[in-house]
C-alpha cells in the first residue's frame, strides 16, 4: 500500500500558505493530496483561509466574516498571491488530487449552501472529503451526500469506540496525532473501512517517524514537509 502525502496547507514553508501557488508546487512535488481551511465571507462566499482574521496572513486586517468577497480579492496573501475562493482549487487543480477541506466556520448557518454552490459536480466530490465534528457533518451529509467525512471527535481518537463513533457517523476517515497510532489501531479502523492519517507533523524532523509511520500501515500522513516525505 503506498503512503500517501498530503501538504498541510500546501507547499507553504516556499509559498504562501493556502494559496494557488502552494497547491499548485504540492502537486508538482507529487503529492497525493493537500489540505485546506475553510471560512465564509460576509456575503457567504467560501474562501480558503486558516485564521480568523486575514491579519497574520494577508497585508490587510478584520475579521474574514467581516469582509466581502470584493475586498478579499483586494488582499495580497503573499508574494502577490490572492486568497482563493473554494471553486477556484476546482478549476486550477488536477481533479485527481485529493482535497482535505477543513471546516472552520461551522457555526455559520450559511456554510451547507456556500458548500453547495461551490462544490459542484459528483466528480468534484468524489477526491474530496470534508473534515469537522459530527454535529456539521450530519448538516453536511444531508446536502451534500457524495461527500466523504473526515470525524474530528473529541480526544482520545485512538480507541475502539471513536472508530464506531466515526463508523455511525458514515465518516470513513480520520486524523490524529502520529505520536499516538498503533498498528492494531490502525487494523481495528481497517477493518471497518476507515482509513487512519497521520497528523500534527510539525515535529518530523524527527528522523525516527519516517520509519515509525509507515510501520503502523496508515494510509496517509498530513504534513508541512511534503518534499521530505515524498524523498
Amino acid at each position: 500500500m503506498t503512503l500517501q502525502v498530503f501538504a498541510h496547507r500546501g507547499y507553504w514553508r516556499h509559498y504562501p500558505e493556502n494559496t494557488l501557488s502552494a497547491f499548485r508546487a504540492a502537486a508538482q512535488l507529487g503529492a497525493h493530496g493537500i489540505e485546506l481551511d475553510l471560512r465564509l465571507t460576509r456575503d457567504g462566499h467560501a474562501v480558503v483561509l486558516h485564521d480568523e482574521t486575514v491579519d497574520r496572513t494577508t497585508n490587510g486586517a478584520g475579521p474574514v466574516e467581516a469582509l466581502s468577497w470584493a475586498e478579499l480579492c483586494n488582499l495580497d496573501a503573499g508574494a502577490g498571491e490572492r486568497i482563493p475562493s473554494l471553486g477556484a482549487i476546482w478549476s486550477d487543480l488536477d481533479k485527481s488530487l485529493r482535497i482535505n477541506i477543513h471546516l472552520k466556520a461551522t457555526q455559520d448557518r450559511r456554510l451547507p449552501s456556500a458548500l453547495v454552490a461551490a462544490i459542484g459536480s459528483s466528480a468534484e466530490q468524489s477526491n474530496s472529503y470534508l473534515s469537522m465534528d459530527s454535529t456539521t457533518w450530519l448538516a453536511m451529509r444531508n446536502v451534500l451526500p457524495g461527500l466523504n467525512g473526515c470525524h474530528l471527535g473529541p480526544h482520545p481518537r485512538n480507541t475502539r469506540e471513536f472508530l464506531q463513533k466515526t463508523y455511525a457517523l458514515g465518516c470513513r476517515i480520520i486524523q490524529l496525532d502520529w505520536r499516538i497510532i498503533a498498528s492494531s489501531f490502525v487494523d481495528q479502523a481497517h477493518d471497518l473501512g476507515i482509513e487512519v492519517h497521520a497528523m500534527h507533523l510539525k515535529a518530523n524532523h524527527d528522523q525516527s517517524a519516517y520509519a515509525a509511520i509507515p510501520a503502523t500501515g496508515v494510509d496517509a500522513v498530513l504534513t508541512d514537509f511534503p518534499d521530505h516525505w515524498l524523498e
